[in-house]
């Protein structure tokens, strides 16, 4: 039988498992605002098509900032904001995905090195 304490403990870090992921799920509705953006500049400025696009935009930024607000009130905000730096994950991803953009190895290379960082931010904090 576990006593109180490694219950508590193991309580704790599902509960970091799980901001993390939420963290990292907010993070690409985020990058979700750059894609809206590339379509709104494929149609005229006052289009009902990039009106729509940057109303688009509006309510995924409105729901990232809900989450962003529930997720600072788990994490240091040093924590928090470095992991934003995965969006240029997000970003090489969406451009490949839907836009057909090249990924090269200097591109790849740098993601790494950011996620490198990332990675000893996030074990430092642990």
């Amino acid at each position: 039988m576990k006593c109180h304490t490694e219950v508590a403990i193991l309580k704790m870090k599902n509960v970091k498992k799980g901001i993390y992921v939420l963290l990292y799920a907010n993070f690409l509705i985020y990058s979700l605002l750059y894609v809206l953006g590339k379509l709104a500049g494929r149609h005229p400025l006052l289009s009902w098509q990039a009106a729509l696009l940057y109303a688009s935009c509006m309510i995924v930024l409105g729901v990232y900032a809900i989450l962003w607000q529930q997720i600072l009130k788990r994490l240091p905000l040093s924590v928090a904001y470095a992991n934003r730096t995965v969006t240029v994950l997000f970003g090489m991803i969406w451009g490949a995905l839907l836009f057909e953009e090249a990924i090269t190895w200097n591109m790849i290379l740098g993601a790494a090195i950011i996620m490198c960082g990332v990675v000893l931010l996030v074990k430092r904090h642990e």
